[in-house]
């Protein structure tokens, strides 16, 4: 608690909850505009729609948000040089810690802005169906289990490496990967951290080419993949601890 109260103290003037803010605005926006749009047989299935979409949506954007997050937030030590200093006082692994730690606080604000926001929009525009509570759940649980397993593999990366370019240049890779993933095979999606972003939705959707209209259906939530995205977080973590706790300063 004492490492994380400091990391706190680091992140005061750095104004990360700003770059939170501008995804769930700009996410707003979007929907709201998509909304806008949308035929009145739409909006029976709204919240549907949403819950679908969004993970959709952070396949692409969350990847590069938490790799400029994390960036900012290790490159203070970077520039600083000091490491060596700081591990007189502290040990590595609490340093390695309590950076995690704040990330995942700031994730875990950002996942609840994005559910804040579906919910708000379907008031706003008068989503004729209820707020689906078990869809919901899974909603909020998977974009936050997958934004922890992203936190810990791009810190691991960010604190290997004095140049955050590499950071950056991971993140804008794994968007990318977010962008082409529903085109995998599922052996390929179970290997890429955000493909579970998909991997992990309840809600299937069918496209009615004549109609234009679509409709959505519940699914199962993936227990197996769930278990598998926890063991690779594991994996991910331990490799990345390790590597910070024995590296030399």
């Amino acid at each position: 608690m004492l490492a994380f109260r400091l990391e706190m103290k680091k992140a005061r003037h750095m104004r990360y909850w700003l770059m939170a803010l501008a995804l769930a605005t700009g996410q707003g926006l979007w929907f709201s505009w998509v909304v806008s749009k949308s035929q009145a047989e739409q909006l029976r299935q709204g919240y549907m729609g949403a819950l679908q979409q969004f993970p959709v949506i952070n396949t692409i954007v969350m990847p590069v948000l938490i790799a400029v997050l994390v960036s900012r937030m290790c490159d203070m030590e970077h520039c600083g040089h000091t490491f060596k200093q700081l591990f007189t006082m502290q040990r590595p692994a609490a340093l390695f810690n309590a950076k995690l730690a704040l990330c995942v606080v700031y994730v875990a604000a950002i996942t609840v802005m994005q559910g804040a926001v579906i919910l708000l929009a379907g008031h706003m525009r008068g989503f004729l169906d209820a707020p689906p509570t078990r869809h919901f759940a899974c909603f909020l649980l998977s974009q936050f289990s997958v934004g922890l397993l992203l936190v810990a593999l791009l810190q691991g990366i960010a604190l290997r490496f004095h140049n955050q370019f590499v950071t950056l240049a991971a993140g804008l890779v794994l968007g990318f990967l977010g962008l082409m993933c529903g085109f995998f095979p599922p052996v390929v999606q179970r290997l890429t951290p955000v493909a579970y972003y998909l991997r992990l939705e309840t809600i299937g959707y069918i496209w009615d080419e004549t109609s234009r209209i679509t409709t959505y259906f519940s699914l199962p939530f993936s227990w197996a993949d769930y278990a598998l995205l926890w063991a690779m977080l594991g994996a991910v973590y331990a490799l990345g601890r390790k590597s910070f706790v024995n590296r030399e300063v």
